[in-house]
């Protein structure tokens, strides 16, 4: 089973070599995970550290050495010109904003009034006209009433007059008669 070329030694001499590459492959790749374990632990080490120093200066800023140091930092750059003058300009621009939110407010209102005394007038002055209407209503039926009984009273008086004169006519006649 060999192939011409090929002797038998080849194949071992081959073999070897392959071998010989997989034993440095896998102690390469050993190397790299130790490596790689090593920096884990490195930056879980300096991870700790950091978190320890952060601790420490906290605690100093609080309740140590450092909480004068920084109070006073803070008070001296809080009288600072620039951080005055930014003060006064946030400051002048939170009292503009209320000052003009304020006037919105009432401006608001104010319309709200106005609506308000709109409806309670028109509501007056439509109760007004009900009113005069009624009154207007009224005087038309309380003249229409007296028309008809000056009418009434006038056709009373006519219908006595005649009667009258009817009665006075058959007196008359009656008077003559006798008369006769």
């Amino acid at each position: 089973g060999t192939s011409p070329g090929h002797s038998p030694m080849s194949d071992d001499e081959g073999g070897s070599v392959r071998f010989g590459f997989r034993k440095q492959q896998r102690m390469r790749e050993r190397e790299r995970r130790e490596r790689q374990r090593e920096d884990r632990r490195r930056q879980e080490r300096d991870a700790e550290e950091l978190r320890e120093v952060e601790a420490s200066v906290k605690r100093r800023l609080t309740d140590g050495d450092l909480k004068e140091q920084v109070v006073a930092r803070v008070v001296e750059l809080l009288k600072g010109e620039a951080v005055q003058a930014r003060i006064a300009s946030e400051a002048e621009t939170e009292l503009s904003r209320r000052h003009a939110e304020a006037l919105r407010v009432l401006e608001e209102e104010k319309r709200e009034q106005l609506i308000e005394a709109r409806r309670k007038e028109e509501a007056r002055l439509s109760e007004a006209r009900q009113l005069q209407d009624i009154l207007e209503e009224n005087s038309r039926k309380v003249a229409a009433e007296a028309r008809r009984r000056e009418e009434e009273e006038k056709r009373s008086k006519r219908e006595r007059e005649a009667e009258l004169a009817r009665l006075n006519t058959q007196r008359q006649r009656m008077a003559q008669q006798s008369v006769q």
